[in-house]
């Protein structure tokens, strides 16, 4: 029997980098994601329909699939299984964009595969399970990103505590646009940590400052209050563009954004190219779209609050 299982990217709204060394961060799921087909199956094997890769557990598998391979043995060894399994990737997020892609493949395959082999795990053993996954991509990542595939929704995060849900009074949209220039995360949080190294006061002052603005931009956006989010994502983006983790194009982007009408906006995620966010007043979403796409950005709109983790069996949906 077939199970297929979906889990969706992700837009930190802010905390980015400092969430690794103990500030809080504010993320959010996109409905853009992961979808993962597994099956039982008399070896592990992997394919990935993006990539046009595919690999198996008895032979030397490129370098792209070894994560998902690593997660689906730690998967197996888990529930105590000695089948192996059949996993098929389709993802509609671009690698190294920022947006959660590899974590949303981690969760996915992790639900799937247990699941296939008949053994439901909670949300907490799905983290952990991608985790592994997540460690073999970027070394020491924070969690946020594989706890917003699996809860879903908007979530306040700190390493090392479990998620907390926000919930919001109205809808919110974001305006999500790519650089088309993909970055390693990895290198991109150890060029961020170095200055923890050059200047530990000054730092340890910033990842506390990030808290602190991170709880006002929560209870802003739970509040509907747009104008104050805006102006805390704003000043996220100069910090983390003075810290080096920015480049031109993406400030470029925000400037962009910010001149068609947007309350605030800031790179998300690792930063060094993927992804910016853009936060328009209620009602203007479309309209400043139209205008980011016609200046040749590739632009969309995410509604938030989206769903997490979805596990199903038989057809894809």
């Amino acid at each position: 029997m077939k199970f297929f299982a979906r889990a969706p990217g992700k837009i930190i709204i802010t905390g980015e980098h400092f969430v690794v060394h103990g500030s809080l961060a504010l993320a959010a799921a996109i409905d853009r994601g992961a979808l993962v087909e597994a099956e039982a199956f008399e070896r592990i094997e992997v394919v990935s329909k993006n990539l046009g890769l595919s690999a198996s557990g008895t032979k030397k598998s490129p370098r792209p699939l070894k994560p998902t391979l690593e997660t689906i043995k730690d998967t197996l060894e888990f529930v105590g299984e000695r089948r192996g399994a059949r996993v098929v990737i389709n993802s509609d997020l671009p690698v190294s964009s920022g947006l959660g892609s590899s974590s949303a493949v981690a969760v996915a395959t992790v639900a799937a595969t247990s699941s296939a082999l008949g053994h439901k795990l909670s949300l907490e053993e799905i983290v952990d399970l991608a985790m592994v996954s997540e460690k073999v991509v970027h070394g020491r990542p924070s969690g946020v990103d594989v706890n917003v595939a699996a809860y879903g929704g908007v979530i306040l995060f700190r390493m090392g505590e479990r998620p907390r849900q926000i919930k919001l009074n109205k809808n919110v949209e974001f305006i999500i646009s790519y650089s088309g220039i993909e970055r390693k995360t990895s290198r991109m949080v150890a060029k961020f940590s170095d200055m923890r190294q050059m200047y530990p006061n000054i730092f340890a002052s910033l990842v506390l400052s990030s808290s602190r603005l991170t709880e006002m931009a929560t209870d802003a956006l739970a509040k509907s209050d747009l104008t104050t989010l805006g102006t805390i994502m704003n000043f996220f983006h100069m910090v983390l563009s003075r810290l080096g983790v920015s480049t031109r194009k993406l400030d470029d982007m925000v400037e962009g954004a910010l001149e068609a009408g947007c309350l605030g906006a800031k790179l998300t995620g690792a930063g060094g190219g993927g992804c910016t966010i853009a936060l328009p007043r209620y009602g203007e979403a479309k309209i400043i779209e139209e205008v980011l796409k016609k200046r040749g950005s590739d632009a969309s709109i995410v509604r938030l609050p989206l769903g997490g983790v979805k596990v199903w069996k038989g057809e894809s949906q």
